[in-house]
């Protein structure tokens, strides 16, 4: 099995981490592979010049397996940078509220084995495409969110589904997001826990000014359509707080869901939703 290796450059538990992964790999007979970007770090350079490992791209990543060192940021950015590729991603989380990271350092031994006896399950996440015009960015695992340009002021919006109109509203913006995402950014403004299996996603609108609205589930195959009004000022579109792209007033931006899922490994004995959502996250 050829299983490549991302972490966050900027932390030195990370790559320490890593390179236990990078150890147990080589020493049950897996190829090991590290993300090319992080060539140009110090710490990368320190782990490929001490171990039996090459490097592979997210643009074209021939492994089998991609694992994941850091937090829930650094397995975002991973999946951005995978894009629509149906590699599978292991998880291994630094402290204790990666939500959607899995492993611990001290399980990394059991999991390398587990991985490479094949017990395991891929477990497929919705995620959301947004386009502006033809503008089309990262596929979000989490949300969407469609926020003011500049803080303390109110953004005016409207909101369609497949069409036709649902509300108008002043405020701070409107967050779409998938169910995953539903215990994130969304959770924090009021949104509703939505079920991992329920084919749906929710729309949650940030400080609105009519206090009467409230979140709003929708069908999956729901196409969402978020219009800045004329006499609004610019806005961002931001996905999973990491990319973001400018819309100005009068602009629109569509969200439906994204053709591939993410695909996350799972070990057997790893706790539920219900059973992580609290010591995680609440």
């Amino acid at each position: 099995m050829k299983i490549g290796v991302y972490f966050r450059p900027s932390s030195e538990l990370a790559a320490e981490i890593a390179s236990r992964v990078i150890d147990e790999g080589v020493k049950n007979g897996a190829e090991m592979y590290i993300e090319e970007s992080l060539l140009k770090e110090p710490r990368a350079a320190t782990i490929i010049s001490s171990k039996r490992v090459r490097a592979f791209s997210f643009e074209k990543p021939e492994v089998d397996v991609i694992a994941v060192v850091g937090g829930d940021g650094t397995l975002l950015r991973a999946l951005h940078m995978l894009g629509d590729h149906r590699i599978p991603v292991m998880t291994i989380r630094m402290g204790r509220r990666g939500f959607l990271l899995d492993v611990t350092p001290l399980e990394i031994p059991e999991r390398i084995s587990d991985l490479l006896r094949g017990k395991y399950n891929v477990v497929s996440y919705t995620r959301l495409s947004a386009r502006i015009g033809n503008e089309k960015m990262p596929p979000a695992l989490n949300e969407v969110s469609v926020v003011a340009s500049t803080r303390s002021k109110v953004i005016r919006l409207k909101v369609y589904r497949d069409d036709k109109f649902v509300y108008y509203m002043e405020g701070d913006g409107v967050i779409v997001a998938t169910p995953l995402g539903s215990t994130a950014y969304s959770m924090s403004a009021g949104g509703p826990i939505l079920d991992h299996n329920l084919r749906g996603f929710v729309v949650t609108p940030l400080a609105p000014v009519q206090a009467w609205l409230r979140p709003v589930v929708f069908d999956l195959n729901t196409k969402i359509r978020v219009v800045l009004a004329e006499n609004s000022i610019e806005g961002y579109v931001i996905v999973d707080g990491q990319a973001s792209m400018e819309i100005p007033p009068g602009g629109a931006v569509l969200i439906e869901v994204h053709h591939e899922p993410a695909r996350i490994i799972r070990f057997h004995d790893i706790d539920t939703l219900y059973e992580r959502i609290f010591p995680r996250v609440i």
